[in-house]
C-alpha cells in the first residue's frame, strides 16, 4: 500500500467530516481528473452527502494513482472547505508527504488574468507541489498580503454560496413521487440548449411561441448556423479577434435562459468555466424592482452579496476580471432610457437603479467589465450596445431524447414516452421548448409504465394519452392536483370527477386571476394581488399550486408568476369554459377574443369588465385554442366535478360553432395568422359536425410567407379533409414546411387547383410524393409551383414520368430546382405524350448544352407547349424576378428564410448564359436584373465580413 493510500485510509473520518456538508466541488473535480467515472459521479450526486463522500473515498483508496490524484484535487478545492482541512492540506499535500506529482491535465493555466488578485487565485492551481509561489513571486508587503488573503476568503465564501444556490434545478411539479422523476441536481438534469447568433428581428405583436417556431423553421433548414454553447458566450469572436464584453441572450418564456445562466454561474463557482473572472455577480431584474431609491453600484452589490462587502473596493481595481450576469430584463418594471446622454458616474455614484443598469449595459460604467443580459424578445435592448447577440431556440431532437431519458429513472418508460412524442406532431413541435417538454413528460407519466399491471393511474384519469395541446395541459393539471395537492385525500383509483371537485374552489380562483390578467398581458403578481383573488400565498408551497404558481423569492423579493405563460393561458381557458353557460356567451366570447368585437348583452363573468386593446388580440391566439380544447372536454364530460350544470342547448353547440366558423371564412378577409388560428381552434375542438360545417367555405387558403410547423400542416389537413370541394388555391410559398410538413398535407394536395410550394426546403422525396399525386386518378392540380426547392435531377425525373400520364396540370414552374443535364434525360419522351401542359419554366437550372438541345426537340414535338428556359425569353418573368430581388433587398427576414445566396447565384448564371442574345426590352431588363443581383450579393458578403 502506497503512502498516499495509507494517509487517506488513516484520515478517512476527518476528511469525511470536513467535506460531507458540501461535497459537490470535490466530486466534480474528481470526475474531471478521471478519478471517478461519469456514471459513478452522477450516481454519487443522488446519494446523501456523507454517503457520497464515503463512497468516493472508498473508490480513490483502491489504487496508488487515484490516491495521488485525490490529494492533488484536494489542494485545488480546499478553499471551499473549513480552515481545518486547509491546514491539513498544507501539512500533508507536499512532496515530502507524497512522492508522485500531479498529472498535467489537472493544471490550470490562466494567461488573461494579470492582476495581483488574479495571480493569487492562479497560484494555488499551478501544480501539486506549489505551496508558497505567491510569496516567492509577488513578495507583497504584510498588509497587502493580508488584504489579498481577505479577498480570497471572501471569494471562496461567494463561490460556496453560489454553488449551494445553483446546484439544484427548480422543478415545480416534482412532488414526492419517486417513480416519476429523476433527481434535480443540475449535473444530472441539465440538458444543453440550441443557441445561435441573433439577427435582431422582433415582431412583438405576435405570440412569442409562434414567432419562435417560425424562427426555428428558418434556421434549422436554411442556415448552417453556429451553435453556441452557453459556456462559450464570452469566447473570442473570429471576426473581432477578441472576446465580447457585452452579450445579450434572448428567448421566449420557458426556453431555458435562466437555467442556462444558472449553469454558467454553477460552472464558474465550481471552478470549471470562465476562470479568467475573479468574481461573478448574478443579479435578477425582478429583485432590482424593489430598489426604489438612488444608490451606488458599490452599495447595491454590498447589499446583495454581504460577504463581499469588504472586498468590493479591491475587486473594482481590476474591472476586467469581473463579470455581471443580469437575468430577466423583461421583468424590470422601471423604464430604461437607452438614448440618454452618458452620465459621468462611477461605482460610488448614487443614481436610480434603472440608470445604473443602463450605464452598466452600455459600458459607460465599468467598460472593461463583462456583462451578459437575458431577456424575452419583446423587450427592447438595442443591439448597438452589444458585441454579441444570441437567441435561445430550445432543444434539438437529440436533446429532447436526452431530456426524456433524464426525466424518468426507468429507461423503458423514457423510451416509450419519447417514441410517443416523436410520433405525435403536436407534442413533437412543443417539446423543443424545455418547459413544454417538462409538462409533456409530467403528463405522460400517467400513461406509461414498465409494469403492465399498474393501470390505476390511467383508469383514474379516464382518458387516452393526450394528442392535442389542450389535452396535454389538462393531463398535467390533473396530475398536479391528484398527486401533489390532495395528498392523503385520494387513492389511485379515485374517479376524476371526485378529484377535480376537491380542487374546484382553488382552480376557479386561480383561473379568474389567470384570465383577467392575461387580457392585460400581466404575468407577475405580488402577495396582495394573490389575496385579492382569494389565493393564499402560503398555499403555494403546500398544495398543488406549487406546480402552477412560481414563487419568486430572492433575498428581499416576494413575487409570484405562473411558471409559464401557457400555463396561465390554459387555466384562463379552463375558467372560461366552465363559466360560459350558453351558446350566445360562447359566440360573443369568440368574437371578442378573435376579432375584438365587444359583447353586447352577456352577463357571464368572463365577459364583464373587459380591458383589451386591439393590438393585443394576437397574444390571445394560444388561449383561444386552449379554450376550444377545454370546451370540448366539457361537452365530453371530462370536466365533471368542476361543472354541475350543462350548457343551455348543449347538444346543438357543435353545429352553432360550425356556423360561426363558416361565417368567418365566408365573410371576413382573414389575415394569414388569424386564418391559421381558426384552423387550430377547429383542430383543438376536434368535432366532426363543427368542422364539416365550416370547411366547405374555405375555397382559397393563402399562408404565403407564414413560417409553418408540422403542427400547422396538421391543422390545415384536419380541417380541409372535411371539405368535399376542390380548393381553388393553396399558397404555402416561403413557408418552410419541409418534407415532413408536405407529407402531413399529402391526403389533401390532389384537390388543390393551384398549389404554391415555392421555397419550402423540399427535396427529392417531396418530388416523389408530388409525382404520386399527379399520377392519381383523383388529381385536380392545374398549376404547380415548385420553384426554389432542391428537387435535383432524380426528383425531376420522377415528375416527368408522372406527367406522362397526367391530364390536369397546365402550368409547371421549376425555376432554381437543381435540374442538371441528367434531369432532362426523359423529358422529351414523357412530355411529348402529355396533352394538358401548356407552360413549363425551368430557368435558373444548369441543364447544359445537351439539356437545351432536348428542350428544342420537345418544342418541335409539342409546339403548343411554351417552354421558358432563359430569363430573356419572357418579359413578365424578368419583371417578377426584379420584384423578387427588390423584396429581398428590403426584407432582411427573407434573406434568412430561404437559401437566397444560392438562388441568386443560379439566376445570375442563367442570365450570363443567355446574355449574348439581344432581345430589345427583354435584354435591358435582363441587364438591370443582373446588376441588382450582383449588388445584392456584394452587399451580403460585406455584411458577413462585418459581422
Amino acid at each position: 500500500m502506497s503512502p498516499a493510500q495509507q494517509l487517506l485510509r488513516s484520515q478517512r473520518d476527518l476528511l469525511l467530516k470536513w467535506t460531507c456538508d458540501h461535497p459537490a466541488p470535490l466530486l466534480r473535480w474528481l470526475r474531471d481528473a478521471e478519478v471517478l467515472s461519469s456514471a459513478c459521479y452522477l450516481s454519487l450526486l443522488e446519494r446523501s452527502p456523507s454517503n457520497a463522500v464515503a463512497k468516493a473515498l472508498e473508490t480513490v483508496c483502491a489504487t496508488e494513482e487515484s490516491s495521488q490524484k485525490f490529494l492533488q484535487v484536494l489542494r485545488e478545492v480546499q478553499d471551499y472547505y473549513c480552515r481545518d482541512l486547509q491546514v491539513w492540506v498544507e501539512r500533508h499535500c507536499r512532496n515530502d508527504a507524497v512522492t508522485k506529482s500531479a498529472p498535467a491535465s489537472v493544471k490550470v493555466e490562466d494567461k488573461k488574468s494579470k492582476s495581483p488578485i488574479a495571480k493569487l487565485f492562479k497560484a494555488k492551481s499551478k501544480g501539486f507541489t506549489l505551496t508558497t509561489d505567491v510569496n516567492a513571486k509577488e513578495e507583497p508587503k504584510p498588509c497587502r498580503s493580508l488584504k489579498l488573503a481577505s479577498i480570497r476568503v471572501s471569494i471562496s465564501a461567494h463561490k460556496t454560496t453560489l454553488l449551494k444556490r445553483t446546484e439544484q434545478l427548480k422543478c415545480y411539479s416534482e412532488g414526492n413521487r419517486e417513480a416519476s422523476n429523476s433527481a434535480s441536481h443540475i449535473e444530472i438534469r441539465y440538458t444543453d440548449l440550441f443557441v445561435t447568433e441573433d439577427n435582431e428581428l422582433v415582431d412583438s405583436s405576435q405570440h412569442e411561441y409562434f414567432a419562435l417556431a417560425g424562427r426555428r423553421a428558418r434556421i434549422y433548414v436554411h442556415q448552417a448556423c453556429q451553435r453556441i454553447r452557453p459556456g462559450h458566450l464570452l469566447s473570442p469572436q473570429e471576426a473581432l479577434g477578441r472576446a465580447p464584453k457585452r452579450v445579450k441572450v434572448k428567448g421566449i418564456a420557458g426556453i431555458g435562459k435562466s437555467v442556462a445562466v444558472q449553469r454558467l454561474v454553477y460552472e464558474w463557482a465550481i471552478g470549471k468555466n470562465m476562470r479568467e473572472f475573479t468574481c461573478v455577480f448574478d443579479l435578477r431584474f425582478r429583485e432590482l424592482n424593489l430598489v426604489d431609491k438612488p444608490l451606488s453600484l458599490l452599495e447595491l452589490l454590498g447589499q446583495r452579496f454581504r460577504y463581499l462587502k469588504e472586498a468590493l473596493p479591491d475587486l473594482f481595481t481590476t474591472p476586467r476580471s469581473l463579470l455581471f450576469i443580469l437575468d430577466g430584463l423583461d421583468e424590470f418594471k422601471f423604464p430604461l432610457d437607452w438614448n440618454s446622454p452618458d452620465k459621468n458616474i462611477d461605482v460610488e455614484s448614487n443614481v436610480l437603479v434603472s440608470e445604473l443598469m443602463v450605464a452598466l449595459i452600455k459600458g459607460s460604467l465599468l467598460p472593461e467589465a463583462s456583462v451578459i443580459i437575458t431577456t424575452r424578445p419583446s423587450t427592447e435592448a438595442p443591439k448597438r450596445f452589444f458585441q454579441r447577440c444570441c437567441v435561445v431556440l430550445g432543444f434539438e431532437e437529440d436533446q429532447v431524447k436526452e431530456y426524456t431519458t433524464k426525466f424518468y429513472k426507468d429507461s423503458e418508460v423514457a423510451q416509450k414516452v419519447y417514441d410517443y412524442i416523436v410520433n405525435n406532431d403536436n407534442l413533437f413541435v412543443l417539446s423543443f421548448i424545455p418547459l413544454y417538454c417538462y409538462i409533456i413528460c409530467t403528463a405522460m407519466a400517467e400513461f406509461f409504465s414498465s409494469q403492465p399491471n399498474n393501470v390505476g393511474e390511467s383508469k383514474s384519469l379516464e382518458l387516452s394519452p393526450p394528442r392535442t395541446v389542450s389535452e396535454v395541459y389538462f393531463c398535467y393539471l390533473f396530475t398536479a392536483v391528484k398527486h401533489h395537492g390532495l395528498k392523503g385525500r385520494t387513492e389511485r383509483s379515485t374517479p376524476r370527477s371526485e378529484v377535480l371537485s376537491l380542487a374546484k374552489q382553488q382552480l376557479m380562483k386561480l383561473g379568474k386571476m389567470a384570465y383577467e390578467n392575461l387580457l392585460q398581458k400581466k404575468i407577475l403578481f405580488d402577495k396582495a394581488e394573490l389575496e385579492n383573488y382569494g389565493v393564499t400565498p402560503a398555499d403555494v408551497q403546500s398544495t398543488f399550486l406549487c406546480h402552477i404558481l412560481q414563487p419568486i423569492k430572492e433575498e428581499t423579493v416576494e413575487m409570484f408568476s405562473f411558471f409559464h405563460l401557457t400555463v396561465q393561458e390554459h387555466l384562463a381557458a379552463l375558467y372560461c369554459a366552465i363559466n360560459l353557460s350558453s351558446q350566445d356567451d360562447i359566440i360573443q366570447a369568440l368574437d371578442f377574443w378573435c376579432f375584438g368585437v365587444r359583447p353586447s348583452s352577456s352577463t357571464a363573468a368572463p365577459l364583464q369588465n373587459l380591458h383589451l386593446s386591439m393590438d393585443k388580440l394576437e397574444s390571445l391566439q394560444m388561449f383561444t385554442r386552449f379554450f376550444m380544447g377545454m370546451l370540448r372536454a366539457r361537452l365530453s364530460g371530462h370536466l365533471e366535478g368542476l361543472v354541475h350544470s350543462p350548457i343551455k342547448q348543449e347538444d346543438s353547440i357543435p353545429n352553432r360553432l360550425g356556423l360561426w366558423f363558416q361565417d368567418q371564412f365566408k365573410t371576413r378577409e382573414l389575415e394569414n395568422q388569424v386564418a391559421l388560428n381558426l384552423l387550430h381552434c377547429l383542430m383543438e375542438f376536434h368535432m366532426k359536425e363543427t368542422t364539416s360545417t365550416a370547411a366547405p367555405e374555405i375555397t382559397k387558403l393563402n399562408l404565403f410567407k407564414m413560417k409553418l410547423s408540422v403542427v400547422d400542416c396538421a391543422a390545415i389537413h384536419y380541417v380541409l379533409q372535411f371539405s368535399p370541394h376542390k380548393l381553388q388555391e393553396l399558397n404555402l410559398g416561403y413557408s418552410n414546411i419541409g418534407n415532413r410538413g408536405l407529407n402531413r398535407l399529402r391526403p389533401i394536395l390532389h384537390r388543390c387547383e393551384s398549389l404554391y410550394l415555392r421555397y419550402n426546403c423540399l427535396d427529392k422525396q417531396a418530388a416523389i410524393l408530388e409525382s404520386a399525386i399527379l399520377k392519381s386518378n383523383e388529381c385536380q392540380v392545374k398549376k404547380l409551383f415548385m420553384c426554389g426547392n432542391n428537387l435535383g435531377p432524380e426528383g425531376v425525373l420522377e415528375l416527368w414520368n408522372a406527367l406522362e400520364h397526367n391530364n390536369t396540370v397546365e402550368e409547371l414552374y421549376l425555376d432554381i430546382t437543381g435540374i442538371t443535364e441528367r434531369g432532362t434525360e426523359n423529358i422529351v419522351n414523357c412530355l411529348s405524350k402529355n396533352t394538358s401542359l401548356k407552360t413549363l419554366t425551368i430557368v435558373g437550372n444548369d441543364i447544359g448544352a445537351t439539356g437545351r438541345r432536348r428542350l428544342k426537340e420537345l418544342e418541335k414535338r409539342r409546339p403548343e407547349l411554351r417552354i421558358i428556359a432563359n430569363f430573356v425569353d419572357d418579359l413578365g418573368l424578368l419583371q417578377a424576378y426584379l420584384d423578387w430581388v427588390e423584396e429581398i433587398r428590403t426584407d432582411r427576414d427573407q434573406m434568412d428564410s430561404v437559401k437566397n445566396a444560392d438562388a441568386l447565384q443560379s439566376v445570375l448564371r442563367g442570365l450570363q448564359v443567355a446574355g449574348t442574345v439581344e432581345k430589345g426590352e427583354n435584354a435591358e431588363k435582363a441587364k438591370e436584373l443582373q446588376k441588382k443581383i450582383e449588388e445584392l450579393l456584394n452587399y451580403s458578403t460585406e455584411v458577413i465580413r462585418g459581422k
